[in-house]
């Protein structure tokens, strides 16, 4: 199927790995011209770099850090100029917080007070920020788009993830709102909610066997791969897609049962 994406001018934050270096493949193979940042892993961002030109598209990266205002507004501003413009806008970086899986408190009451500010600040502000500094050029383009990407704690909750859930849910009221202002230029502003998502098969933190039985308590049966997710963002900012404005799009597995 033809998308519509062939010469479209795009940026990806966080797609040296995961999600985002599957979403930046996904707009190559369309024939796009695919932005992609990077925090630390120039390395890593490079050899996406390379995947994409290989794919069939054309590649360019620039350092970005989503707590760092001053870097989304280079990254943007860098983009957009050695594209001549942007078309599609997806915000897939993510900032974790400092501490480990097994670090984070799980009553709120011991929640360090830099974990709360760091997470929410960057997951949310950041976005806004990067929505804010894309916006003239997303305005100007005959095919805008934005997907900002979620997680279903934002919906499901976790222990010790207040900060995270809660700067996700955040993205939910901004699309909300967003869709009024850049929709009244012709600008689609989509989720795309991920859950736990694999890459290759395998989980980044449970052990496969593990994952497996976890994802048999799901309706769809399995978890979605990186492809699966980077796919329905793909879809979204395509000429295929003309009237999805402000909707949240799942793609986590479907609802777990009890079990």
């Amino acid at each position: 199927m033809e998308l519509g994406l062939r010469g479209m001018k795009v940026l990806v934050t966080g797609a040296s790995s995961g999600i985002g270096r599957e979403t930046a493949l996904g707009f190559a193979r369309e024939g796009a011209r695919v932005g992609i940042t990077y925090q630390s892993r120039k390395d890593a961002a490079e050899e996406v770099a390379e995947a994409v030109v290989a794919a069939g598209g054309e590649a360019f990266v620039v350092p970005m850090t989503l707590g760092e205002p001053e870097t989304i507004k280079a990254a943007v501003a860098a983009t957009t100029s050695h594209w001549g413009g942007l078309d599609v806008l997806v915000g897939n970086a993510v900032n974790w917080g400092s501490l480990g899986f097994d670090e984070r408190p799980t009553r709120i009451e011991d929640a360090p007070e830099d974990y709360w500010v760091s997470v929410l600040r960057s997951n949310l502000e950041g976005n806004f920020h990067l929505v804010q500094q894309a916006a003239p050029a997303l305005r100007e383009s005959q095919q805008g788009r934005v997907v900002l990407v979620s997680t279903d704690l934002a919906e499901r909750g976790m222990a010790g993830s207040w900060p995270y859930g809660a700067a996700k849910a955040g993205l939910h009221g901004l699309v909300a709102s967003l869709q009024h202002d850049l929709g009244a230029d012709g600008v689609l502003v989509n989720i795309v909610m991920p859950g736990i998502t694999l890459e290759n098969g395998e989980h980044r933190v449970l052990p496969k066997p593990v994952a497996d039985q976890i994802a048999q308590r799901f309706t769809a049966r399995r978890f979605p791969e990186a492809a699966d997710v980077a796919a329905a963002i793909v879809f979204l900012c395509s000429a295929r897609t003309t009237a999805t404005q402000g909707e949240i799009v799942r793609v986590n597995g479907g609802t777990m049962t009890a079990g």
